[in-house]
């Protein structure tokens, strides 16, 4: 005997409630794949050469900014390391002056 639509509904609604008491029995909650979305593909689109370009010169303009502030960290890094040993040196002058002054 054929089954109407309304039985054909049913079915599939308690085919859906068994599989989906599995999954929670189980810890899990998928998503059965009649509930995805089907989106239909858009077709890729070929980029402008120009915004291509354009893209292409902010990225460049972006790496060299970001190799010119490199430079200038590991320029700056050596110049703090530099004026630390002069000051280690000064505070080193310093108690030694201090050392010579409290012996007099």
């Amino acid at each position: 005997m054929p089954f109407s639509n309304s039985d054909k509904l049913l079915e599939k609604q308690r085919k859906h409630r068994k599989e989906s008491s599995y999954s929670a029995q189980l810890g899990l909650d998928f998503i059965p794949p009649s509930d995805y979305s089907d989106t239909p593909r858009k077709e890729p689109q070929i980029m402008n050469p120009e915004l291509l370009h354009a893209l292409e010169n902010k990225i460049n303009d972006i790496v060299g900014k970001y190799n010119a502030l490199k430079e200038e960290n590991n320029r700056l890094m050596q110049e703090n390391q530099q004026l630390q040993s002069e000051r280690e040196g000064f505070r080193s002058n310093i108690d030694s002056i201090l050392g010579k002054l409290e012996g007099i």
